[in-house]
């Protein structure tokens, strides 16, 4: 979530999970995929209460969050929850390229296109799709792919 998702646990869609002894839980809905054949796997969380030992104050009441991991049908989805929000956008509206200013001391280009995990990107440049990649480059601004991550061999004209 990937990346993943900062939902507090009352915000997450809820889940209804059947237990291997047949008991029903809610559980928040962290991140769902399909795999190859298609099932949709769904990345919960529950809260549990627990204990705190503390050796001033003696034990105390806590929770912890339990992440676990369950397929479709083990998992069901709850009528109503919205689910909308662990999608990912279609591939066409995915950020997968990051536009940053150029380094300093390089007065010909207006920016520079990386791949999100390039080092040479500044930490200060936005986000942007396919599409705004390709516009970037073909622009009226001179923005030049870097030549360390070279994004370029990747991004493709769409076909």
């Amino acid at each position: 979530m990937d990346d993943e998702h900062d939902l507090a646990p009352d915000a997450l869609p809820q889940a209804d999970v059947t237990l291997p002894d047949g008991q029903h839980l809610r559980a928040g809905v962290v991140r769902r995929r399909r795999d190859r054949s298609g099932v949709w796997w769904y990345d919960l969380e529950i809260e549990l209460p627990d204990r705190s030992d503390d050796r001033r104050h003696g034990p105390a009441l806590t929770s912890r969050k339990i992440s676990f991991c369950a397929p479709h049908p083990v998992v069901q989805r709850i009528e109503g929850e919205d689910y909308s929000s662990l999608d990912l956008p279609p591939p066409e509206e995915r950020k997968r390229w990051r536009l940053s200013p150029p380094p300093q001391g390089d007065g010909w280009a207006d920016a520079y296109l990386h791949r999100p995990d390039c080092a040479q990107a500044a930490s200060e440049g936005g986000m942007v799709s396919d599409q705004e990649a390709l516009a970037a480059l073909a622009g009226p601004d001179v923005t030049v792919p870097c030549p360390v991550c070279r994004p370029e061999t990747v991004l493709q004209h769409p076909r």
